[in-house]
């Protein structure tokens, strides 16, 4: 039996009174209609939230790249300076000598003033010496770059994020090498790193290697570019046997690469 409903429809106004007669069917037409309704609504609804995190995301790692140039252009107009005043040193030292008269090279006052002179260009090598063998401007180790910093597809959602680091594919046991002189900063498992180790070089500059099988240094120790820290491996969120290496400058990720980067093997 086809049942049917009646709905009355009173006005504000008036005396007359509407009825609209309503089938079994009928209302299960507009039910299946309503839920289609609804249902189109919240996936609009859902496609527009997922739109404005894209979008968010997106403009996040913008000012990231705008960041990482900024301080990559610090970095290195600072390292270029350092090297200039290494350079001009030696002609410095000699020029400072060749200035003072005859007389007073000869007298005791003179071998004084140049032994002082002497010790204050010294001091002052040393001191750039060591600002210039802390920069990170080798590789930890050779091998191809597969990954670099900057936005990629994730290998585990192939969705868009920002890469921090660079990714060598290496067997597991490489050596992995110190990229600057400085002291180790902090050893052990990070989260999705796995084991790694962290070299503060000074200047707000940080190197990080990540995924590793066995560290070679504690956390306090004074390492020199070129020296065994660690050996690659396959620890953390890995896919395969690799380094992930990180230049830091102020926190921020840098790509050594553009402007640091003087070789493509580690110091020997």
């Amino acid at each position: 039996m086809n049942k049917s409903y009646s709905i009355l429809i009173f006005p504000w106004r008036g005396t007359h009174m509407r009825r609209v007669v309503l089938s079994q069917k009928s209302l299960r037409h507009l039910a299946a209609a309503g839920v289609v309704v609804l249902a189109t609504g919240a996936w609009l609804a859902g496609d527009y939230l997922w739109m404005k995190i894209q979008k968010k995301g997106i403009t996040e790692l913008r000012m990231e790249a705008m960041a990482q140039r900024e301080q990559l252009s610090v970095l290195q107009e600072q390292t270029q300076n350092l090297q200039l005043l290494l350079a001009d040193w030696k002609g410095l030292e000699q020029g400072i000598k060749t200035s003072l008269p005859p007389q007073n090279r000869a007298s005791f006052n003179g071998r004084m003033a140049i032994a002082e002179l002497e010790k204050s260009l010294s001091a002052l090598r040393s001191e750039l010496e060591k600002l210039i063998a802390s920069v990170p401007t080798v590789m930890p180790l050779g091998g191809r770059i597969t990954s670099g910093v900057g936005t990629r597809l994730s290998p585990w959602t192939a969705k868009p994020e920002f890469h921090s680091g660079l990714d060598i594919p290496n067997p597991i046991g490489t050596p992995v090498r110190a990229t600057g002189d400085g002291v180790v900063e902090a050893t052990g498992v990070m989260n999705g790193n796995g084991l790694t180790v962290i070299v503060n070089h000074g200047q707000g500059i940080t190197t990080q290697y990540s995924h590793l099988s066995k560290t070679l240094v504690k956390k306090g120790d004074r390492v020199r570019r070129g020296q065994q820290v660690a050996e690659t491996g396959n620890t953390g969120k890995s896919t395969s046997p690799h380094l992930h290496y990180e230049v830091r400058i102020n926190r921020v990720p840098v790509d050594p690469r553009s402007s640091l980067v003087k070789q493509n093997s580690p110091s020997s």
